[in-house]
């Protein structure tokens, strides 16, 4: 039954995506075509048995549209088919999108909103979510809080692939904390400690979307190399890196 909830809430997920994607035009009167409509079922009514032909052709478009109906069912309930209709698809609250973004900020200059340097125990009791550190990489050179204790971020500026972030927050389906403008060609499915995760191979552009759903300008950049996203009950991680999958999954599985 849980699967069958959660199930419902990605597809309502996605047809809010979908509203937002459509440019829905200004209501009509619809009044005359409702007499007209109404004055033609009063006309067949009064047709002889020859005068069903026009039946049997609205049932035959009814059931044609019930098998397109069926099969957009079948493609919403798939990422794959939810990518094919509107190019966006929502994982563990990143947002991917197959289209034209944001140009990026020169350089190294884009940030999260408030991003404030702290200690790894501080940046404990500044968010909603535990904190998770990967074993395989140890503690973190750096640790960065953002938004108001909506992110946070593990840097760690000497390791065997350069440097290394992973960022950390309490993703589901909504909100969407990131928003990641990639060819979806480039992304495949993975395992992590059992679930599923998302690999991103080479560089997109990512920005951080707002608690009001806007997208932050100053944000978005380039990522560096490659990008594993996965989750677990209480929070969602992205990590990125010049590092290859099978390390990445690694430094993934690690973290507790």
């Amino acid at each position: 039954m849980a699967d069958r909830a959660g199930w419902q809430r990605a597809v309502e997920s996605e047809l809010r995506a979908v509203g937002r994607e459509l440019e829905v035009p200004p209501p009509r009167d619809f009044t005359a075509a409702v007499r007209q409509r109404l004055e033609g079922q009063a006309v067949r009514r009064r047709l002889p048995a020859g005068g069903t032909g026009a039946l049997r052709h609205r049932l035959v478009w009814r059931a044609a549209l019930a098998v397109v109906v069926a099969c957009l069912a079948v493609l919403i309930a798939t990422p794959q088919g939810r990518a094919a209709i509107i190019h966006v698809f929502r994982f563990a609250g990143v947002e991917l999108r197959q289209e034209p973004g944001p140009a990026p900020s020169p350089g190294n200059s884009a940030s999260l909103p408030g991003e404030r340097p702290m200690s790894l125990e501080k940046a404990r009791h500044q968010v909603s979510f535990p904190i998770l550190v990967p074993a395989a990489l140890g503690p973190p050179g750096e640790v960065v809080v953002s938004d108001g204790g909506r992110v946070a971020s593990l840097i760690y500026f000497r390791t065997p692939y350069g440097q290394v972030r992973m960022d950390e927050f309490a993703g589901q389906l909504d909100p969407v904390y990131f928003q990641k403008i990639v060819n979806f060609g480039d992304v495949t499915e993975v395992e992590v400690n059992g679930t599923k995760g998302l690999w991103i191979k080479g560089p997109h552009v990512l920005v951080y979307i707002t608690r009001d759903g806007t997208s932050a300008a100053a944000s978005a950049r380039l990522t560096t190399g490659n990008t594993l996203i996965w989750g677990t009950r209480q929070v969602a991680l992205r990590l990125e890196g010049n590092l290859g999958k099978t390390a990445a999954l690694a430094i993934a599985n690690s973290a507790h």
